[in-house]
Order: C-alpha cells, then sequence, then structure tokens
C-alpha cells in the first residue's frame, strides 16, 4: 500500500506554476499585472522565440526595495493583501503572491529594479526557484525582468507548447486586451528584435482600439457610456456592417483587468438582434467599473473569471446601453451604415463562376425545406433583398444574397473536388494584419486555403502576405476576405469541417449582398443558377434561401376559402 508522504517543496511549486503558467503567454499577463499594479504608465514586452527562449517585461514602476528582493520570489509573499478584509475590497490585479515565485520554478530569471526613492538598485538571479546572485546595481526607477528558457526543467509542460509564431500570436492577444482594458497606459511589444505593436497610453479608448485594430475600425465604432447605482461602463461597439462570425472581438475588462465572461457576449448579441444576421457578432470594447466590493477575482487560476453580485444589473445596464447607441446612430447615421456598401454585381449573365463542372448531387435534403426549385417566372425585387417570382404552386419570396451564396459555394465546392479552381493572381503581395487566433488558423491550414485560391503566408507575428484569391472574390475587399476566412476557421466544432467554413466564408464575401438593386436580368440569372444547384433550399450557413406562399395560403389570407 502507497504511503502518504509530504512532496518535496520544489514539486509542490512546479505543480503550482502549472495552475498559473502553462504558457509563455501566462507568464507575460503575469508580469504586466505586476507592472500595472507598480504604477506604471509604460510597459514593454520583448519576446524571442514566441516567448521560450525569453520573455522581458520592462516597467517605469515604482520598484522594489533592496532588502524585499528576495521575498518577492517567495511563494505567497505579496505587498498586496495584509488580511481577510483587504481580499473583499482589492484594486490590484494580483494578490496571490503566486506568479513570480511559479514562473521562477519553472525557468531562469534574471530581475533589475530600482525603487522610486533609492538612489540604487539591484539584482537578483535565480535558477528553477533557487537565488545564486544578488547584487546592488545602477538602474532606472522601476523594473525590468527576463523570463530564460521558459519550462526547460519540465519537458513535459513544453511539448504543450505550440509553434513560435503561436505562442508569440497569444502574447500579442494578452498585451491587446491590457491595452484595451487599461488605455491611459502606453504598451510595447516586440517579437524578436522588431516592434510590432504600440498603444498610445492617451487614457482614450478610441485610440488604443485603435492601436489593436486600425483605424478602419476605430471609424466603424461608436462609443457607449452608461451609470447606474454605482456601476459604470464605458464601451465602444461596431456599426452592424462590421461583424465577424465568432465572438474573438469581443473584449471585456472588470475594474481594468481583462477578464472571459460567460453572459456578456451573449448580451451584445441580443442588443444587436435585428441589425446582424444570425451568426455574426460585433466587435466590442467594454470596460465595467464596480465597486471592489462587489468582484471576487478569486475565482480562477490564472483570474480570468471573476464573480460579481449584480450580474443581472450588469447585463441589464449593458444591454439598455447598447441598444441606446445603436438607436441613436441609426437616424444620423447614412444607410451605408447599417445597409452592406454596395459593389458591381459580378457577372451573373455569364455565370459567376465559368468553372464549366456540374456539381454533384446530394439526396440528403430536408423534406421540410423546398428541395427542388420550379420554373419560376421573376417579376420583381423587394426591400432591395428579396427576388420576388412566381412558380405553378404559388409565389417564392427568395433571399438574393443567400441564393448566390449557395450557387458559388456549390460551383467552387465541385470545382475544389476536380483541383481547378479559377485563380488571380495579385500583381504584388497584399499585406495584411491578422489576429493571434487568425495567425493560428493560417498556420493550421495554410495548405487547404492555397488550394482553395487563397495564396496566404506568415509575415511575422501579426501580418500575413496575400499572393492570389479565388477568381471568384476577386472583387471583393482583401482584407475584408482574409478576415472573414481566417475568423471563420478560429473555432471549429471539429477538424474535417474548415473546408466547408472556409468555401461558405469565401461565397459569402463573393456574393451580392443585400441592399444591391437588381435588374430584371440579374434576378433572373441567380434564380436560374438556383434551380441548376443540388442543394437550393438553404445557403451554406443553413438559412433558408427561400420561403414559398401557396396559392391556397393566399386564398386563406385573402378570404376566399
Amino acid at each position: 500500500m502507497a504511503r502518504i508522504r509530504l512532496m518535496p517543496e520544489s514539486l509542490i511549486l512546479k505543480i503550482a506554476a502549472g495552475e498559473i503558467v502553462d504558457r509563455p503567454a501566462s507568464a507575460v499577463k503575469e508580469l504586466i499585472d505586476n507592472a500595472v499594479d507598480a504604477g506604471a504608465d509604460t510597459v514593454r514586452v520583448d519576446v524571442r522565440d514566441g516567448g521560450m527562449k525569453s520573455l522581458t517585461v520592462t516597467d517605469n514602476g515604482w520598484g522594489i526595495a533592496r532588502d524585499d528582493l528576495p521575498l518577492a520570489f517567495a511563494s505567497h509573499a505579496t505587498s498586496k493583501v495584509r488580511n481577510l478584509e483587504d481580499l473583499a475590497h482589492l484594486t490590484t490585479l494580483g494578490f496571490r503572491g503566486e506568479a513570480l515565485a511559479s514562473i521562477a520554478a519553472v525557468s531562469r530569471v534574471e530581475i533589475q529594479t530600482r525603487a522610486q526613492d533609492d538612489n540604487v538598485g539591484s539584482t537578483l538571479s535565480i535558477e528553477y526557484g533557487r537565488i545564486v546572485r544578488e547584487s546592488a546595481a545602477a538602474a532606472p526607477a522601476g523594473t525590468r525582468i527576463s523570463v530564460l528558457d521558459l519550462f526547460s526543467n519540465v519537458p513535459a509542460r513544453k511539448k504543450f507548447v505550440r509553434s513560435v509564431r503561436a505562442e508569440g500570436g497569444q502574447i500579442a492577444s494578452v498585451v491587446w486586451q491590457y491595452a484595451l482594458a487599461r488605455p491611459s497606459v502606453h504598451f510595447v511589444l516586440s517579437m524578436d528584435g522588431r516592434d510590432v505593436f504600440e498603444s498610445t497610453g492617451t487614457g482614450r479608448l478610441l485610440d488604443a482600439l485603435a492601436a489593436v485594430y486600425g483605424t478602419t475600425v476605430a471609424e466603424q465604432s461608436i462609443p457607449v457610456e452608461a451609470e447606474k447605482d454605482g456601476l459604470r461602463v464605458e464601451a465602444l461597439i461596431s456599426l452592424p456592417q462590421l461583424s465577424r462570425p465568432n465572438r474573438s472581438a469581443i473584449h471585456i475588462a472588470v475594474n481594468g483587468r481583462p477578464v472571459n465572461s460567460r453572459s456578456v457576449p451573449f448580451v451584445l448579441d441580443e442588443a444587436y438582434s435585428g441589425y446582424l444576421m444570425v451568426g455574426r457578432h460585433p466587435l466590442a470594447v467594454l470596460n465595467l467599473a464596480l465597486p471592489p466590493a462587489e468582484v471576487d477575482p478569486n475565482i480562477h487560476p490564472s483570474k480570468l473569471e471573476v464573480r460579481v453580485t449584480r450580474d443581472r444589473e450588469i447585463n441589464s445596464l449593458v444591454f439598455h446601453a447598447v441598444s441606446g447607441a445603436l438607436m441613436d446612430a441609426r437616424p444620423g447615421a447614412t444607410e451605408s451604415m447599417f445597409l452592406p456598401a454596395e459593389v458591381d454585381l459580378p457577372n451573373v449573365g455569364a455565370s459567376p463562376l465559368p468553372l464549366g463542372i456540374e456539381s454533384k448531387a446530394d439526396d440528403g435534403a430536408s423534406p421540410d425545406l423546398i428541395s427542388e426549385t420550379p420554373a419560376l417566372r421573376v417579376f420583381g425585387q423587394s426591400n432591395r433583398t428579396f427576388i420576388v417570382a412566381e412558380g405553378p404552386n404559388g409565389i417564392y419570396m427568395i433571399d438574393q444574397h443567400a441564393a448566390h451564396e449557395r450557387i458559388l459555394f456549390d460551383r467552387l465546392d465541385a470545382a475544389l473536388d476536380a483541383h481547378n479552381v479559377p485563380v488571380q493572381p495579385l500583381l504584388e503581395p497584399l499585406s495584411i494584419p491578422v489576429s493571434p487566433g487568425q495567425m493560428q488558423s493560417l498556420e493550421e491550414n495554410g495548405p487547404l486555403l492555397a488550394s482553395m485560391g487563397l495564396a496566404l503566408e506568415p509575415f511575422g507575428t501579426d501580418t500575413c502576405l496575400l499572393r492570389s484569391v479565388p477568381a471568384i472574390s476577386a472583387g471583393a475587399s482583401p482584407s475584408e476576405l482574409v478576415g472573414e476566412v481566417l475568423s471563420e476557421l478560429e473555432t471549429l466544432p471539429r477538424a474535417d469541417s474548415a473546408r466547408e467554413r472556409a468555401l461558405a466564408a469565401m461565397a459569402c464575401k463573393a456574393a451580392v449582398k443585400a441592399g444591391m438593386t437588381l435588374d430584371l436580368q440579374e434576378m433572373r440569372e441567380i434564380v436560374m443558377q438556383l434551380e441548376r444547384t443540388p442543394r437550393p433550399s438553404t445557403c451554406p450557413h443553413g438559412r433558408p434561401t427561400m420561403i414559398h406562399l401557396s396559392h391556397m395560403q393566399l386564398e386563406r389570407e385573402f378570404g376566399r376559402r
């Protein structure tokens, strides 16, 4: 029978490190927490080899007194909590006193620091939890801490670390989240000797958003501010013309702490109901301010979640504030703010994708949907969105975007099977910024996308080069096309759905849009091509392409039956 015994201190620290530091980005997060808690208004993060070789965080905060420096790396040593009452009124990001000890247990650490009131600074070197060198040193006020060879003494943990580019992308995501949660702090991120991100630190959320997502996104965002009963929300939300296929661009912070929330993203979706298609989500930055006594950040090992006492009131405040902002924006906005911008219609009369290949038959159509389209007579367009047609059994309303999307998807699908996808090469490679999640999607699906005509290659940690696009997408915005496809691949339900999701995104971007005026011949061509597809009843995303009002239904409505 196995005997119960105490674990060695070194093993305890390594196990604790596994809960707090599971990848380089986790170490960066903990070090940024310490820098911000030290009052820094400038934080620089330097990373090499995705943080596995080294990661350094430098700040201009209060620094650490020389006598306290060794104690800072002891387990459960902290300057932020003295008693249980302090824990109930936290205003700092860190509080457990575990981060530095955990990081030092699985790496080599070098720290240089000087307290604001000291004339001389100090340095300390630690190897896998053991102090090996300590001395006085000339140093600027603040702290610089370097983490070297992370997980080199824990091979089992190291093998779970992903590629250098993927880990670098996760670090970039952490820095972005803090730049949005703390717009008054000037953040700089350097990857392998090159500065790849810098926020302004002006305190304006709009400036932080522009630094993270670019000026185009910032210009298509509207401010939200609301306050009630001690709860406050400051936010920037995207206009409905700007959306994503997932919630990866929704950023939430509580009292300056970036957190994951299970409820607020769904509240946002409800507020945007009627503005966005089903399955589309806004870009949003929501900074929530609550009384510290109403927030418990001590429920997650990495402090990525918090518990609040008035979650219903918060959700209500967010919903009404966002809904009101969208309503206020509408009367003073141009129509293009709420409808996709009009672009030239692809030459549907000559087939939007002239592949000369018949699509495969599909016998699995649902009996509850229209599985075969009868010969229809088109006679108009409703709301610049729906094609109105008459058939032998009644009236058909056809969603022009969904129908064209289905046509393009099936033809591109067939072309891919035949290894014969028409491609439009670009005269020069186009540089396109991507998020860490999108970069990971590219790494995992690059060959598949190339086979579809979307030739992309990573260029650094936050940019890719586009060399060609599918011929059907030649008229679409290249950056929007790339962003849409890579975002679709970020949250796959299963690995084998990547092809279908990528094709659907390409077809969606290439298809005619709601809000576009079509002439009679263009509408006829879309209907004719829809009749020839094997799956005319739904678009690739599962939405119906048409609804049918039978003659009997119409007669009943008019009191003839």
